[in-house]
């Protein structure tokens, strides 16, 4: 199947499509979340090379030097966009790591027992939505997220053949404990800073 196909699949179709990633590797999951990550990278690096070489053209800093032996500000643009690509893929392969084995502690503690491959191929083939068209104005803030929660908690069903009920939990639980340990913090902290001002 090709990668089109599986990406319409896993966006439109995804009981089917996961049903037939069960029994694929952690490497085929890679195989295909990583050329989507570096589609989002190649497009965020052309979108961050085009609007800082904006801001540098009306700034009138494209002769600029930041520190002597560094090119010109303005040369330095296509640096930036090919950061923002290898970025976008260094930060994506950790986030997946990471966020997959935090997924796979409320799956395995709400009864999850085919393993963290099978959380990972979730999160991984649940994200297609934000990896294909988060770029889209409009689309980046609510729709594709909340379209690739869905999709993960679909795929737990299906991979770890979850209750629809306990995929749902585990995901919220996955969301919310980090979201409230950061708010807790914020609280803590937001004394001491308003303190110091």
């Amino acid at each position: 199947m090709s990668g089109l196909s599986r990406i319409r699949g896993f966006a439109f179709n995804p009981a089917r499509q996961f049903a037939e990633a069960k029994d694929d590797s952690l490497g085929d999951a890679f195989k295909y979340y990583i050329p989507l990550l570096a589609f989002l990278g190649a497009i965020l690096a052309i979108v961050v090379s085009i609007a800082g070489g904006m801001m540098v053209s009306m700034l009138g800093l494209s002769r600029f030097v930041l520190m002597p032996g560094l090119p010109e500000l303005g040369k330095l643009i296509p640096v930036l966009g090919v950061g923002t690509f290898i970025g976008t893929i260094i930060v994506g392969i950790i986030a997946a790591l990471y966020i997959s084995v935090w997924l796979h502690i409320w799956v395995y503690l709400l009864g999850g027992r085919k393993g963290l491959r099978q959380t990972a191929k979730a999160f991984m083939y649940g994200v297609t939505p934000c990896l294909a068209l988060c770029w889209l104005p409009g689309t980046n803030v609510l729709v594709t997220p909340i379209w690739a929660v869905l999709l993960i908690i679909g795929g737990l069903i299906e991979l770890h053949e979850l209750s629809p009920g306990r995929s749902i939990i585990a995901v919220i639980l996955a969301i919310l404990v980090p979201l409230i340990a950061v708010a807790v913090v914020l609280m803590q902290l937001a004394p001491l800073l308003l303190g110091m001002g």
